[in-house]
């Protein structure tokens, strides 16, 4: 697909909240999944006078395109800008966020990084800094190889999806939703890759206030690479959950997590 047509396919989400908000966070989600799985996460964010906006990635959930196939990181920091504008047009003078999960939240610090937004702040959760069982080094060499030459084809993403909560409904509900998929590109892969180097290069340059949250025990995304970005960041809190897999919000302590979150936003606006 052109980037024309890509931005023209993606499903955007505003989910129900306040006439008069007192912030707004845009969410950006994680590989092979879709925003609608953040409906009833969105929904606590709602009821508290913060409004939660997403949209799914090229090639995930409702949106359009190959499955797991996403055009370079700058057409996504286009279409993350094109929406954060539209937000600031929409509620001017409302404090406005950026959340990002796992590969969305490696997208997420690399668009601080390279965009420079104005926000209030932002908010990664289980990054795609470091990830917890590195990729060999042949594979990284052929995915990086093969972009050149076939860049949207797609291969397993390899994720295990018992690793993402320690509630059994989660997983579930996971892998029998049908706008999951496991498939990542070759561009997508060695995008991300890179993205991360970048993050782990440039975190002294974000200056936003940050709130990075990662659980110990994510097998997924590694605590460590979230740990060395965050002690780059001079405006950064980090916190580590005990015992957390790699979607926090559904873990079974995610009232604590989003009163930690939320107490965070209640600092900043």
């Amino acid at each position: 697909m052109k980037d024309s047509s890509i931005r023209e396919s993606i499903k955007d989400y505003v989910f129900t909240g306040a006439s008069q908000p007192e912030a707004v966070i845009l969410l950006v989600h994680g590989l092979g999944e879709h925003a609608g799985r953040y409906a009833e996460w969105a929904k606590r964010f709602n009821d508290t006078g913060v409004e939660m906006r997403s949209f799914d990635l090229p090639g995930h959930g409702l949106s359009g395109g190959k499955r797991g196939v996403v055009p370079s990181f700058d057409v996504l920091f286009d279409i993350i800008g094109s929406r954060l504008e539209k937000i600031k047009a929409e509620r001017p003078g409302v404090p406005l966020f950026l959340y990002g999960h796992s590969l969305g939240g490696g997208i997420v610090l690399d668009y601080l990084i390279r965009r420079k937004p104005s926000l209030c702040g932002a908010i990664v959760t289980s990054p795609w800094i470091s990830l917890t069982v590195p990729p060999p080094p042949l594979k990284v060499m052929m995915a990086t190889t093969l972009k050149r030459i076939i860049p949207d084809m797609t291969s397993s993403s390899g994720l295990n999806a018992d690793y993402l909560s320690h509630d059994k409904h989660v997983v579930s509900d996971y892998v029998t939703d049908p706008l999951v998929h496991n498939r990542i590109s070759f561009r997508l892969f060695t995008e991300a890759l890179k993205a991360s180097d970048e993050v782990l290069k440039g975190a002294a340059g974000i200056s936003l206030p940050v709130l990075i949250l990662h659980g110990r025990s994510d097998m997924i995304t590694s605590p460590a690479g979230s740990v060395e970005a965050a002690s780059s960041m001079p405006s950064s809190i980090l916190k580590l959950w005990d015992d957390g897999y790699h979607e926090l919000h559904n873990e079974p302590f995610r009232d604590d997590h989003f009163t930690f979150i939320r107490e965070w936003i209640d600092t900043l606006i």
